[in-house]
This record gives C-alpha cells, structure tokens and sequence, in this order.
C-alpha cells in the first residue's frame, strides 16, 4: 500500500500519515490479538484444574482504540461456594477485563469524553474517523447509557458500604 502512495504522481503527507497510522493500527491488533492467546494458554495450562474444567475455546472481537480484535480465548465450566455451575473466562478473570458489551474501556471513555463535546452522530463520526471502528451514533448513545448504568451501580453499592459502616479511611478536612 506505502509503495502505490510513494509512487503515485500527486503524493499528499495526510493520505500517507493516515495510511501508515492504519497499518500500524493493524499491526498493534495482531500483536494484542497474540498476546492475549499467549496468556490464555498459560493460564489453561496453570489453572487448578479440579476447579476449572476446561469447556474449548471460544472465539470474540472486542472494539479497540486500533481497531478490531480478534481473539480465542478458553471457558471454563466452575462451581462455585453454592454448587452452582457456571461458565467463566479466567482470562477475563486475570486482566480484570471490564469492558462495555464489546467495546474496551479505552474505546468507551473515548467515546463518552467526546459525547460531551459534540452531538452522537458527531461523536460516531470522530470516533470511526480517528480509530477505523464502524461505529454508529445509536452505538456511541448506547456506550453511554451502559457507562452510565455501571457508575450508577458503582455509586449505589459505595452509599450502601458507607450505610453499613463498611468504608474505610480518613475524612479529608476542608
């Protein structure tokens, strides 16, 4: 792709910046995509194997500041302290993977600190422009909403911890 650029007559800096940026954006979600099956295969191989039973891999994509990655990744079958059976990724587990249905945490601040700035459908159309990801101005509400539902959790469970005696620390004086 650099070669047709470099040898076309009319040669522009932003075609080759945004070329370059988009193979170097392929590149890092090959290299992700590597790692993350890497560390998969070293926790199936470490895991305590009469807690977890390991159920094939399943395969997913999670939308990223570069791009689309694609992974493979184990489930395993788990009881747990009440005997019932449930279906875990340990990887998930192990990197604390916290992610918006399918989009990276990275990806959904992004998408929520712009939102502030500019409208959906603009949001959508920097967000796609900047990072390749085909993303639509009901996709970027809807990372918002869900966002908003965990803070909201996350907010509710801090007033129930602080009702219950359970926070811990200093009161920061004024």
């Amino acid at each position: 792709m650099i070669d047709t650029i470099v040898n076309e007559k009319e040669i522009s800096f932003n075609r080759l910046e945004k070329e370059i940026y988009k193979i170097a954006c392929e590149k890092a979600c090959e290299a992700l995509a590597t790692i993350l099956e890497g560390l998969d295969e070293q926790i199936a191989k470490s895991r305590d194997k009469s807690q977890y039973r390991h159920k094939g891999k399943r395969e997913t994509t999670l939308k990223t500041l570069m791009g689309e990655v694609t992974f493979s990744r184990v489930v395993y079958k788990h009881l747990d302290e009440d005997g019932k059976k449930s279906h875990i990724f340990l990887l998930d587990k192990e990197l604390g993977f916290d992610t918006i249905g399918l989009v990276s945490t990275n990806l959904a601040e992004k998408i929520v600190e712009n939102a502030t700035l500019v409208s959906y459908r603009n949001t959508a159309k920097n967000i796609t422009e900047l990072t390749g990801q085909s993303i639509s101005h009901t996709g970027a509400w809807n990372v918002v909403q869900a966002l908003g539902e965990k803070v909201k959790e996350d907010e509710e469970q801090q007033v129930k911890a602080l009702e219950s005696n359970e926070i811990k620390g200093k009161k920061l004086e004024k």
